[in-house]
């Protein structure tokens, strides 16, 4: 049997490695996220085992809620990944249909990421969390569009081609003695126009589709529910999301709407609705 070629994915502060079968689905792993294996030693680490087959698997679009935990690990979507992880070694096994290796699946895919990156938050204390949302950096601050599919976070990165967008997909939010701070994640590997980069976040804009541009207040109970809804639930690879994890991902709300301000940004799909935001947050405005 031969080696496993390791692939390692930096998220921030912790690494994740997935050791693959071959040098090429590691090289095809750097293509995707568009960034070469990290040189750090991984904070987890994943054997990963590609499975071929030979039927049609459901593919559903979560892969936290088809969960279960089978004796010695855990099972995916009955049987679409497998596998078993070790909290206190931090080391694991996947086993995955390769459906998940093609096209679009590799969204799919991502997910079983976002549970290895909470498996090794866990692990390291690092106080960060996941958020679906679009970012982009202007002036050395941080932006965050947060919403649900279709709000428009992908047309504000298309956008935002002169500014440095993070992602227009899932970000990275650290919470730092100063206040939390925007660092972009590798992921969404089909949008290529995503950098690398962190900034101090300075506001959370809730997209709306509209006839014009403008800014309207939103109340902090609002907010919360708002952005609740589009952290990504903080379960690692060994555990199931229960009614601990809405209420981890309330409490992250929480936290970023109390350190900055919150806009609904109702826009029309130009780049117009830059000038009203940076009027709303200039350069000197710290905090609320």
């Amino acid at each position: 049997m031969s080696s496993p070629a390791p692939y390692r994915l930096r998220l921030g502060e912790v690494v994740v490695e997935l050791l693959c079968p071959d040098p090429d689905t590691a090289a095809a792993l750097a293509r995707y996220f568009d960034r070469p294996s990290d040189p750090a030693a991984p904070t987890v680490s994943l054997r990963l085992h590609m499975v071929e087959h030979d039927h049609q698997p459901t593919v559903p679009s979560s892969l936290i809620l088809g969960k279960r935990l089978v004796p010695g690990g855990f099972d995916l979507a009955q049987g679409l990944v497998s596998g078993t992880y070790d909290p206190a070694t931090g080391r694991g096994d996947l086993h995955v249909l390769d459906i998940l290796s093609r096209g679009r699946m590799t969204r799919i895919f991502e997910q079983i990421l976002y549970q290895a990156f909470h498996a090794a938050c866990r692990r390291t204390g690092w106080d960060a969390a996941l958020v679906h949302s679009s970012a982009v950096v202007r002036d050395g601050r941080g932006f965050l569009f947060v919403g649900p599919s279709d709000a428009g976070k992908s047309t504000i990165a298309d956008l935002s081609g002169d500014a440095l967008v993070l992602n227009d997909e899932m970000n990275l939010v650290e919470f730092r003695p100063g206040g939390p701070w925007l660092l972009a994640s590798p992921f969404n590997g089909h949008y290529r126009h995503k950098r690398p980069g962190e900034a101090p976040l300075a506001a959370i804009l809730l997209p709306h589709k509209g006839p014009r541009h403008r800014l309207e207040p939103v109340g902090p109970g609002e907010a919360a529910a708002h952005v609740a809804a589009q952290v990504a639930p903080p379960v690692p690879l060994d555990e199931l999301a229960d009614a601990s994890t809405l209420t981890a991902m309330l409490d992250t709300a929480t936290r970023l709407v109390q350190a900055v301000p919150v806009r609904r940004m109702v826009f029309l799909p130009d780049a117009g609705f830059w000038p009203e935001v940076l009027r709303a947050f200039p350069l000197e405005q710290r905090g609320r």
